[in-house]
C-alpha cells in the first residue's frame, strides 16, 4: 500500500502521493494493509481533518479493490447501509470515513446500527513530532522547495499541534516566501506563525 515511512532522513519525493506513517496513525496502517481481517468487511475510521484520510482512502482503494466513503456522518443510513449489504456480499472490504464517532452520526436504523458496532473502529491519533515535520517536509517538496531545519525547531516548540495547523502554517509560509522571494527559513516561519497569533484568527478544524 503506498506510504511513506519516516525517519525524516528519507525526504518524500514529488512523485509520491502516499502517506506517512509515524506512532499517530501506524496501527491504522497496519489495519489498512491487513483488510482481510477486518470484521464483516467493514473498518469505520475517525480523525480530525487534514489527517491524511483521503489518501489513505485512495492508496486502500487502489490496493485492495475495496470500497470507501468519506464523511459517513453526512451520510443517508440507506446509503451505508446499501454499502455495507454490498462489501459482505461481495466479499470486498468497506472504509468508512469521519470527522465525528459514530454515536454522533444520528444513525435512526437498528439493523444498522448493530452492523456499524461489529465493525472495526479505529482513529488517528494527534499528529506526533514525526508526522508534524514530515508533512511540512512533503508539502514543501511537492513544490520543489524545502525547509530549514531551525524553521522547523521553532516550530515545533510554539504552534498548535494540529493536523489544520500544520496545513494552514505550510501554506502561508509557502505565501509569504514567494511574496518576499526567500526559502523557507526560520524567518519565514517566524512570520507565519505571527500571522495566526494575531488577533483571534481561526484555525480552520
Amino acid at each position: 500500500m503506498s506510504q511513506i515511512a519516516l525517519p525524516l532522513e528519507q525526504i518524500p519525493s514529488p512523485e509520491h502521493d502516499g502517506y506517512l506513517v509515524t506512532a499517530a496513525n501506524a496501527e491504522v496502517h497496519q489495519h489498512l494493509q491487513n483488510w482481510r481481517d477486518w470484521s464483516h468487511y467493514t473498518m469505520i475510521l475517525i480523525g480530525p481533518a487534514a489527517s491524511g484520510k483521503t489518501t489513505m482512502a485512495t492508496a486502500f482503494a487502489s490496493e485492495s479493490g475495496g470500497l470507501h466513503l468519506e464523511d459517513a456522518s453526512e451520510a443517508e443510513d440507506t446509503q451505508i447501509f446499501h454499502l455495507w449489504n454490498r462489501a459482505n456480499g461481495e466479499k470486498r472490504p468497506l472504509l468508512l470515513m469521519s470527522e465525528k464517532p459514530v454515536s454522533e452520526w444520528g444513525i435512526l436504523l437498528p439493523d444498522l446500527k448493530s452492523r456499524l458496532a461489529a465493525s472495526l473502529h479505529l482513529q488517528i491519533g494527534p499528529p506526533d513530532q514525526a508526522m508534524i515535520d514530515g508533512l511540512f517536509q512533503k508539502y514543501f517538496t511537492s513544490r520543489g522547495l524545502t525547509i530549514s531545519e531551525d524553521a522547523l525547531r521553532y516550530l515545533e516548540k510554539r504552534m498548535i499541534r494540529s493536523y489544520a495547523m500544520v496545513r494552514q502554517l505550510a501554506q502561508k509560509m509557502d505565501s509569504l516566501a514567494i511574496e518576499s522571494r526567500k526559502p523557507i527559513n526560520l524567518a519565514v516561519a517566524k512570520s507565519a506563525l505571527r500571522f495566526f497569533d494575531a488577533g483571534d484568527k481561526k484555525v480552520d478544524s
